[in-house]
């Protein structure tokens, strides 16, 4: 059955229909020179480089990542961008605390009934970056959201000053729009405005399938713990269950684990409540301070009034740490991104668009987005009301062989298919000039299967655009899916499919050189 529509509202949709049509009907044609400079020979010889075994992975903490950015940086200046790091460089420095929980001095405690369970780490787990203690009543508080824009509050009638709040991690409520939150609207930042004391977060389902991989006990122990500097002060200590003890805990609550997460998969109302159980947690980590850096360099408009605007080019160039003396070349994840935003770079250099471009490689995205959030949330490169969108490249260098039958390939992209995702969260115009270009050019199909906000790898939120995202600025993500190689030593640069590589690094320099170009900023349905 069609919804029905009022005469207004039916006038009112036409009205904005032909508008968009009018903005995205003439719209700018990038240079075929820049275009045909996207070459599989460029894309092959960044990610030779950047995939070889002397940069060992690309670790953000590693003494070689380094050398990745220097890189990056002495091409940027080579073709004339001009340097927006720190103290007129191309690298943007910024702290990370790396810290790693000492097991047998990490406890939890919970008493029901005037009994007390004591659980040791492997029941619980960290990602802290500081010694904590907390002690307290516990207080389930469901999803654990304050959104006053969305009317929507969890901790409403609830006292949770001084006490220990127990959060679900999976799904959000009904009518909730995850992505209009503010992080101080979720999670422990939400928890400690409202004065709790201590967060203990029930396991996702994406958390467990994580335990089960044979990464797991290595990754907790030593990379879990890794944040920003400047995130770390008056944090409070916070846990997340392993499924038995969350199981233990719910027990006495007559809740269920997979209930919950189910519950919460499916969006329907989860009521928070005081329980009658206290909750005694400490936690204990080695912490070292690590500079590292992301690297950033601005083209500047050929437009004397468009130049203080930007569009924006972004990959992650970081990856993982060489483990038990295997390396992990990250040939895709994300070497294919850097190759792509860099050669693009390359190709716009001698063709300056109206407005200026901002080419930016963050680092410590595998440790949970660290540099892209540096960026936009403490110390940007260029003003973030002045950027108009943000063109993230995140695995766009492999493709599903014919036959193919790996459970892990099931969502791999074929050679002429891309995941994009995010376009039109923000602006409707921007996901219309994406789909009018790829239409009027490379003609790629253009799956939009992670893009649903229901769709439970969530990777809306799961790369650097997520950051420009949540602060208003329209983005595309192009994303090739996951595969058998994923985040592992076998991610290497001759399973790369470089003429598919190419198709989509076109597309992307041929979408932004139209924001670059328009004659007025993508509009904006939705802060």
């Amino acid at each position: 059955m069609k919804p029905s529509f009022s005469k207004a509202a039916r006038i009112a949709a036409l009205l904005l229909a032909s508008t968009c049509a009018l903005q995205a009907g003439n719209l700018p044609k990038a240079p075929a020179s820049a275009v045909n400079d996207i070459t599989p020979v460029e894309l092959r010889e960044h990610l030779s480089f950047l995939a070889s075994d002397e940069l060992g992975g690309r670790y953000t903490l590693s003494p070689n990542f380094p050398i990745a950015a220097r890189y990056l940086a002495t091409r940027l200046q080579a073709w004339g961008y001009k340097p927006a790091g720190d103290n007129g460089t191309f690298l943007q420095h910024f702290d990370l605390i790396s810290a790693k929980p000492k097991a047998d001095e990490c406890s939890l405690s919970i008493t029901s009934n005037g009994q007390t369970t004591e659980y040791k780490f492997g029941d619980f787990f960290t990602q802290d970056a500081k010694n904590g203690e907390a002690s307290g009543q516990l207080v389930f508080v469901g999803y654990g959201l304050t959104s006053p824009e969305q009317k929507y509050d969890d901790y409403a009638g609830l006292d949770v000053k001084g006490k220990i709040v127990l959060l679900l991690t999976e799904g959000d409520p009904p009518k909730v729009d995850r992505s209009r939150l503010k992080d101080s609207e979720s999670g422990e930042p939400n928890a400690r405005a409202h004065g709790a004391v201590g967060v203990i977060s029930l396991p996702s389902r994406r958390y467990l399938r994580f335990m089960k991989s044979p990464e797991f006990k290595t990754r907790i122990a030593t990379r879990f713990g890794i944040r920003l500097a400047k995130t770390v002060d008056g944090t409070l200590p916070t846990i997340i269950l392993a499924p038995d003890a969350a199981e233990k805990l719910l027990e006495p609550l007559g809740m269920k684990l997979e209930d919950l997460m189910e519950a919460g998969v499916k969006g329907q109302t989860i009521a928070p409540k005081a329980l009658q159980q206290s909750a005694k947690l400490r936690i204990a980590v080695e912490a070292n301070t690590v500079p590292t850096q992301n690297v950033v360099g601005v083209l500047e408009g050929s437009d004397p009034k468009l130049k203080d605007e930007y569009v924006t080019f972004s990959a992650h160039y970081d990856h993982l740490e060489t483990r038990d003396g295997r390396i992990f070349p990250g040939a895709d994840d994300d070497g294919s991104g850097t190759a792509a935003v860099l050669t693009i770079a390359h190709a716009l250099a001698e063709t300056r668009p109206k407005r200026s471009l901002m080419i930016i490689f963050h680092a410590g995205e595998e440790l949970g987005l660290l540099g892209s959030r540096y960026n936009t949330d403490f110390g940007p490169a260029v003003p973030l009301n002045k950027i108009v969108a943000d063109l993230n490249i995140d695995m766009i260098g492999r493709s599903k062989p014919s036959g193919d039958t790996d459970e892990k390939d099931k969502n791999l992209t074929d050679a002429n298919t891309v995941y994009l995702v995010g376009a039109d969260r923000i602006s409707k115009e921007l996901h219309q000039i994406s789909e009018q270009t790829n239409q009027e050019y490379e003609k790629l199909s253009l799956n939009y299967l992670y893009n649903d906000p229901k769709n439970e790898e969530r990777i809306y939120y799961r790369s650097d655009h997520w950051n420009y995202a949540k602060h208003g600025i329209p983005i595309i993500f192009y994303f090739d899916g996951t595969h058998v190689d994923y985040h592992q030593p076998t991610d290497t640069v001759d399973k790369i499919d470089f003429q598919k590589m190419t198709k989509i690094s076109r597309l992307v320099l041929e979408t932004g050189w139209r924001l670059a170009n328009l004659d007025h900023r993508v509009v904006l349905d939705k802060q």
